[in-house]
């Protein structure tokens, strides 16, 4: 029965140590794609293949961290990433890991700044910045350096974004990653442009057509139509090809609206209209009433009242719908929130139970195998005892029979207190011997 439950202790050990390595190896496997920057195949990893129910406490926190880490990078942001993090911290402050540290303040100062809480923001991201720096890693460091600037630019710290992007820019050319320096680029215009330092501003932007071919294209076609909205006013024909390049790419209702404001200031009102009419026509979540001011404005001038009313009504339901989509979204938020948490609860409560079943099985593993070798232990003892004793008898067994005669009832004696030893006392002595 013993050697039964032994057994099967051993195998659930092994079982449980084979599922730690699979779990490991996957969960390096979803670092290794965000550091690709492959994020949707890492987010869907995520939620699909693991069960966090067999995880180790290091494993749980890692496995947090990424929940957390590529829900944000997919936008798809979880309701629970603050205390999930905060579990992370704990645990990472205790078992030290800069890199990990580092990924969790920095995700952390982006819910912070969401929350609208721009100094915590600062605050957390400091601290990312110095585990960044503690754990060497370059990737790290270069996006903590580009929320920082993107934080002060929003609070008008601009000598401050300034810095953080010349840091950001520093590290994308010392590891000559073009994507990266093609955005840090942009920011650093951004930020030249903000402090009224024209001439600096386009000494960068006249740099980022070099790197805007290595941005992929779900990304490029945004930056494309940004950098023609600052070029539009100096350099209107150059933007206009960069958001006709974006448009090529996929249609924005913005992209239209500024090359129909370039058409309207060289003089092509008609060519603008078409524009404007055109960006209705595209469905993002970018407003429209400003295009529709436009139309409306054009038409007044040629005598076109009849749709006006109908312009003005569209106007309306955008607002109106604008308003629909938050209160609608709010109460929508609400009742996800609570179902997510009801789920979350659950899944937690199996969790506990999992663990405390194995936290039970490993302790009464390690007490079956004390109590295996303590009680051996004791018996090598007692037989090397009684190994020491029968020789100690042969011994004096061997002097008495040198001795000559009158020994023999002594002799007998301690004939039997060996017998007796190796019969009652020590019967593996008998074993051995036979």
């Amino acid at each position: 029965m013993k050697r039964t439950f032994c057994l099967i202790s051993i195998v659930a050990l092994l079982a449980f140590g084979c599922q730690t390595h699979r779990s490991n190896k996957s969960l390096a496997e979803v670092d290794s794609l965000v550091v690709a920057e492959l994020y949707d195949s890492a987010y869907h990893l995520v939620n699909t293949k693991f069960e966090p129910s067999y995880f180790s406490p290091e494993e749980k926190a890692h496995y947090d961290l990424l929940r957390v880490q590529t829900s944000m990078l997919v936008n798809k942001p979880i309701e629970s990433a603050d205390s999930l993090l905060d579990g992370v911290i704990s645990y990472y402050n205790q078992h030290v890991s800069h890199e990990r540290l580092a990924d969790a303040y920095y995700y952390k100062a982006i819910g912070a700044y969401k929350a609208k809480d721009p100094q915590q923001s600062i605050m957390l991201y400091k601290k990312a910045e110095l585990h960044a720096k503690q754990s060497g890693s370059l990737y790290q460091q270069f996006k903590i350096a580009e929320g920082i600037s993107f934080v002060n630019s929003r609070c008008a710290k601009f000598d401050l974004q300034l810095e953080y992007t010349k840091e950001a820019l520093r590290i994308a050319k010392a590891i000559d990653n073009k994507n990266w320096i093609a955005y840090s680029l942009y920011r650093m215009d951004l930020a030249y442009y903000k402090l009224n330092k024209i001439d600096s501003a386009f000494y960068y932007l006249n740099q980022i057509p070099n790197y805007i071919q290595y941005v992929d294209n779900q990304d490029r076609y945004i930056l494309l139509s940004n950098v023609a909205i600052l070029l539009k006013d100096k350099s209107p024909e150059i933007a206009k090809k960069y958001l006709l390049e974006s448009l090529s790419i996929k249609e924005l209702s913005s992209a239209y609206a500024h090359l129909g404001e370039i058409a309207y200031n060289e003089g092509h009102p008609d060519e603008a209209y078409q524009y404007w009419k055109k960006a209705l026509t595209v469905q993002d979540a970018s407003p429209k009433d400003g295009i529709l001011h436009c139309i409306i404005d054009y038409d007044i001038k040629r005598g076109k009242t009849d749709s006006i009313c109908e312009r003005v009504n569209e106007i309306i339901a955008i607002r109106d719908s604008i308003d629909d989509k938050l209160k609608n979204d709010t109460i929508k938020d609400l009742q996800t929130r609570f179902d997510y948490e009801v789920a979350m609860h659950e899944k937690d409560q199996t969790v506990i139970r999992w663990q405390w079943a194995l936290i039970g099985l490993f302790v009464i593993v390690v007490g079956l195998a004390l109590y295996i070798i303590i009680k051996r232990y004791k018996e090598k003892l007692l037989l090397k005892n009684h190994q020491m004793q029968i020789q100690e008898y042969t011994n004096q067994i061997g002097l008495l029979k040198e001795s000559g005669e009158g020994a023999s009832q002594q002799i007998e004696m301690l004939s039997d207190e060996i017998k007796k030893i190796m019969d009652e006392k020590s019967p593996r002595l008998s074993q051995g011997r036979m």
